[in-house]
């Protein structure tokens, strides 16, 4: 097929377009691979096999740490200061105080047993406490810069002191009088410093791994129950993984390779158009729609997947599918069905697993929607098959892999029934589309068929010859679009607005005359003229109507640029030694693109033709209908429309039983007698 050249601008927007999406999707993609495996000690293992990328040390789990941690600490010398100046003050204040309060044998030996506790030191209670759980028989005491070793069975308390004090036999009942509980306070400060250096040379002693994973050796296989050798393996790569995600250097070489090929994947669309869908690529708003919704959907999962494990699969990214077969055709989509499933592939956290299920849902959505959206228990159908096929592939892979569906997710099971019911939304967006960008869907064909609104309504009033000759063609061609499976709606469509720029002046056409020809008065060349007018102003028509694209090119291709036969062989006979102007004669519309603007040409020429037989036989149709496209075929209009001979073959069939049935004999009724 002849492709239609782009200009400067449109290239320019369709490479700026796409860069700016390429750049979108390199932004939200994981640009490094976080960690997101979701394991459980004692549980299979749900992904595929976890080999090591590089050698790592196994780490001890947090438990051994814990329980190594205090065993360290238990070994511990316990350590404190003695604060002179606290001890020098209270015994100070003691002979202050005490020595007006007491008899001089009292005084004296409180200040023998005050002396005594202070050279030593006091504690308080709580500390006294974590000192005797210690099980230690000597702690460290550092006065100054010296220290020494004293037991601990000499180190007391402020109220093991005052006890002992108080329940002297002798001058216990003096003591209690002067208050003697205000002289003693803890001296002793736990020397937090040295006992901290002390455990940091017990730590440094003991490894906190307990081996290495060598690069590319095994750590755990699907389906294998993950024991807690096997969990430390995992928690350890996960460790070492983010250490190596945030400590990369490789960081711009692995956003270039991102970038190129995320690059390959949308650029595959727009070639992927170019070379299969010409008609769709020549048209700027569909190429970028197409690559625009699978940039949006692909960006939409790098978000859900950062914020929500397995969040991929909530993602409905049936919902681009569904709205690009109903506007391009189900290759077209599921050509993009896939190549968003090999982006968002990347953010689940089993990708084969999400490619697998992705592309087989895809395969479902087409099957269902060969021919786009018609109907909305069309999209119900495709929903509900949908889920079904999401939950039964997840299921089908579990089974495969594990030979169990025991370790079936029932979370990951909502997200894909919830992504099936989101398919819904499809019907929302296609309106919306339709409306911004005059796009057009089986249910717009089906609301462009109605004969009482707009300019079928007008045709039936102003120009009934045309109408009725558009309702018989948009019969035939259906019919025979069906029987070589072409798109009969689209077709049925095109057919009944394929004439309607006679409404520009209907009585200039035969089949709206009653017994006056205004041909009569004009020349050949004026005629030709006013014939060939009907193309171009129902394309005006068309366009002033917001008509979808597809049903304007119905106008331009029905008549494509064949020959108006019967003003040239009249020109001729009248000129028999003169050269014609073809260009005069010639129609200036496009020949066929499509099976369906084919089956309408063909459809055209027949049904005109078959006005003008004087008997209806089937010998006589059948050789009309043959002649006719036979001609059609020989002058070469058809040899873009990817028409077949067998299909063509197929389509004379069709419209020799539909005429056959239209012109049929009728029985004569009697009349009643009286």
């Amino acid at each position: 097929m002849e492709k239609k050249q782009l200009s400067i601008f449109q290239i320019i927007v369709r490479i700026i377009f796409l860069i700016a999406a390429i750049c979108a999707v390199t932004y939200f993609f994981p640009h490094s691979e976080t960690f997101h495996y979701e394991y459980e000690l004692g549980k299979p293992w749900r992904y595929g096999r976890l080999t090591a990328p590089y050698d790592f040390p196994i780490y001890r789990n947090d438990s051994v740490i814990h329980k190594m941690e205090d065993s360290l600490r238990m070994q511990i010398t316990p350590r404190f200061v003695l604060d002179t100046e606290v001890s020098n003050a209270m015994l100070a204040d003691m002979r202050n105080k005490a020595r007006f309060s007491l008899s001089p044998e009292a005084y004296n030996h409180l200040r023998q047993l005050l002396e005594g506790y202070y050279a030593v030191g006091i504690l308080n209670e709580r500390d006294r406490e974590m000192l005797t759980s210690t099980g230690k028989q000597e702690a460290h005491i550092r006065i100054d810069n010296h220290s020494r070793a004293v037991p601990v069975t000499l180190i007391k308390s402020e109220k093991d002191i005052y006890v002992e004090i108080t329940s002297d036999t002798i001058f216990g009942r003096q003591y209690q009088r002067a208050k003697v509980r205000d002289f003693i306070t803890p001296s002793l400060n736990p020397d937090t410093a040295a006992m901290n250096h002390e455990y940091a040379r017990l730590r440094q002693e003991v490894s906190s791994t307990t081996g290495v994973v060598l690069a590319d050796s095994r750590i755990v296989d699907q389906g294998e129950i993950i024991t807690q050798a096997i969990y430390d393996k995992i928690h350890s790569y996960s460790i070492e993984h983010e250490t190596r995600r945030q400590t990369s250097s490789d960081e711009t070489l692995m956003l270039v390779g991102q970038f190129l090929l995320i690059a390959i994947m949308l650029s595959s669309i727009m070639i992927f158009l170019y070379l299969y869908r010409p008609w769709i690529y020549v048209r700027q708003t569909e190429t970028l729609v197409a690559v625009g919704s699978v940039t949006f959907m692909t960006i939409l999962t790098a978000i859900t997947s950062n914020n929500l494990i397995n969040g991929a699969y909530l993602v409905p990214i049936g919902i681009v599918t569904i709205v690009l077969a109903t506007f391009m055709g189900s290759r077209t989509a599921y050509y993009c069905h896939i190549i968003m499933a090999l982006l968002c592939s990347f953010m689940a956290p089993s990708h084969f697993e999400y490619l697998v299920i992705q592309s087989i849902v895809g395969i479902v959505i087409i099957f269902n929607l060969k021919n786009g959206l018609e109907d909305r228990n069309q999209l119900l159908r495709v929903s509900i098959l949908t889920g079904i096929s999401y939950c039964t592939c997840y299921a089908a892979y579990l089974l495969a892999n594990e030979g169990t569906l025991v370790n079936i997710s029932i979370k990951t099971i909502g997200f894909l029934c919830c992504n099936a019911l989101l398919l819904l939304m499809s019907y929302v967006i296609i309106y919306a589309f339709e409306k911004l960008f005059h796009f057009m869907s089986g249910v717009t064909l089906v609301e462009l068929c109605n004969l009482n609104v707009g300019l079928l309504d007008r045709l039936s009033k102003e120009a009934p010859g045309t109408f009725e000759h558009s309702m018989h063609v948009s019969n035939l061609a259906a019919n025979a679009a069906k029987a070589i499976k072409a798109n009969a709606q689209l077709v049925r469509t095109g057919a009944l607005y394929h004439d309607i720029g006679k409404l520009w002046n209907p009585i200039y056409y035969t089949e709206n005359q009653k017994g006056v020809n205004p041909h009569d008065n004009f020349t050949i060349e004026q005629s030709v003229e006013v014939i060939k007018r009907h193309v171009t102003e129902g394309l005006s028509l068309a366009k002033k109507a917001k008509l979808p694209v597809e049903i304007q090119e119905f106008i331009v291709c029905h008549h494509g640029r064949s020959v108006i036969k019967f003003f040239y062989n009249t020109w001729c006979n009248q000129h028999p030694n003169e050269e014609p102007d073809m260009e005069l004669f010639t129609y200036q519309g496009e020949d066929p693109k499509t099976k369906e603007q084919a089956i309408l040409m063909m459809c055209d020429s027949v049904e005109a033709a078959s006005k003008s037989l004087n008997e209806t036989t089937e010998e006589s149709i059948s050789n009309l209908v043959n002649k006719i496209i036979d001609s059609i075929v020989t002058s070469g209009r058809l040899n873009n429309s990817k028409i077949t001979l067998r299909e063509i073959k197929i389509v004379k069939l069709s419209f020799i039983k539909d005429l056959m049935g239209i012109y049929h004999t009728r029985i004569a009724y009697p009349e009643l007698k009286k």
